[in-house]
């Protein structure tokens, strides 16, 4: 049983990330945000989800619903772990773990769960990687409904500023929706 908070109290523009960070930007107002207390008690949760052969992308993995998911539901939730003197420019494998910070001075990540290996179809994905940068977590949520077998993509925020993101942008195009934008 998924602990829901109730959404009328949920202010994304109060978290620990602040007003103007990737966070905020990232949240919809349909996502059915998962409890703290369910994330206290199972901190990696990726039941929903299980990771074989890409369909999208020949040689690599990819995440597929493990069963039919709905527009807003929590899909998979994990941490983050900072990688000490990795600059995120340069690939395309981590995450940019920060809001403001575009410099090879910025902190990148890896994650857990299944995180690594969600592929993108840029502004056309299907569900959504919702930062809690200060935390050092991620949520990751449906933005439509899903049917069981499918495979899951999201948003790479960073990817339009990031070099090593170049043969991404050329298969996906670059992101023209608004909250990928930089954070003042």
């Amino acid at each position: 049983t998924w602990h829901r908070t109730n959404m009328a109290e949920y202010d994304p523009l109060q978290s620990a990330d602040g007003p103007d960070s990737w966070h905020a930007r990232a949240w919809e107002p349909f996502f059915d945000k998962v409890s703290d207390k369910t994330v206290a008690a199972d901190q990696i949760n990726m039941s929903k989800v299980v990771c074989r052969q890409s369909d999208l992308v020949p040689t690599g993995l990819g995440v597929f619903a493990a069963s039919a998911l709905r527009k807003g539901e929590i899909v998979e939730w994990g941490l983050a772990c900072i990688i000490p003197g990795l600059s995120v420019h340069a690939q395309d494998q981590f995450f940019a773990w920060c809001s403001h910070n575009r410099t090879h001075e910025a902190p990148v990540a890896t994650v857990s769960g299944c995180g690594l290996y969600y592929n993108t179809l840029g502004d056309r994905s299907n569900c959504r990687c919702v930062p809690y940068h200060q935390e050092r977590r991620f949520e990751v949520y449906a933005l439509e409904d899903i049917p069981a077998g499918t495979e899951l993509t999201f948003r790479y925020d960073s990817m339009n500023w990031r070099e090593g993101m170049k043969e991404v942008r050329e298969i996906v195009g670059e992101l023209q929706a608004e909250h990928h934008k930089a954070c003042p």
